[in-house]
């Protein structure tokens, strides 16, 4: 295979040049922007929903308790064991999703890459 007729070198390496053509007639660079705001808010934590640390350690002191015997170190008017377990998980696999998402969005700029 003829190297330069099948690439092209830019300054972030040498890239599919058929690929690359592809990407400058249909790629809107500013998702990438998109990602990283709905990246910041899928971080922060704000006052209507617990971080999912705060919500793993809470489900942690509830489990530790009821699993090992340990202190309370949760309150126990809030919300159940489960319902805690419940709502974690939800929280996760919107992440998921939402992550699944991003990968779709960036994957053709993953296919820029030379194949030999």
């Amino acid at each position: 295979m003829n190297e330069s007729r099948n690439t092209v070198m830019t300054a972030y390496g040498r890239l599919d040049e058929t690929a690359l053509l592809e990407v400058q007639n249909n790629y809107d660079t500013s998702v990438l922007l998109r990602i990283v705001e709905d990246l910041a808010e899928l971080l922060s934590t704000d006052g209507d929903r617990d971080g999912l640390r705060h919500m793993l350690l809470r489900l942690h002191g509830m489990a530790h308790s009821v699993i090992n015997g340990a202190g309370l170190t949760v309150s126990t008017e809030a919300e159940t064991l489960p319902e805690l377990a419940g709502e974690f998980i939800e929280e996760a696999e919107e992440m998921i999703s939402r992550l699944q998402g991003w990968i779709k969005q960036i994957e053709p700029l993953e296919q820029l890459a030379v194949r030999s």
